[in-house]
């Protein structure tokens, strides 16, 4: 699952924005920009029964990311929404082989850090292969 993380983080760099991070990277907030920030992280995962094929194991998954966007201090949630739609969504969307669907946005003012974010949360399936050993 990691995988996806780190393939959505390269996606949204490089269409242009900078500062997309992991969940799990080890930047403190203090470190990350006065500006726009991004976090994708993993809230679940579920891997399906697998499906053989002499070649190649096939293996269904769902998992729930969260993206959760960090504006700059005195920013308006209009605009927030605007950035994520205009910015983050159109690149998350294209086709990548994977189905995404966006569950939930929600807003909230973070008072640790004085700032408004923007809180995604999106469905993904798809399908991981792995070549068997013979």
């Amino acid at each position: 699952m990691i995988k996806i993380i780190n393939e959505i983080i390269e996606k949204l760099s490089a269409s242009g924005l900078k500062e997309v991070y992991s969940a799990y990277d080890a930047v403190p907030v203090e470190r990350k920009s006065r500006s726009f920030y991004t976090i994708i992280g993993l809230d679940s995962f579920e891997s399906q029964q697998p499906v053989y094929s002499p070649e190649t194991v096939f293996i269904p998954y769902k998992a729930e990311i969260f993206i959760n966007v960090t504006a700059p201090e005195s920013y308006s949630m209009k605009k927030l929404y605007e950035y994520f739609s205009g910015n983050i969504k159109p690149v998350i969307m294209e086709n990548t082989g994977i189905d995404f669907y966006i569950k939930k946005v929600s807003m909230k003012h973070d008072t640790q850090i004085s700032r408004l974010v923007l809180t995604a949360k999106i469905s993904v399936t798809g399908i991981e292969n792995y070549e068997r050993n013979t």
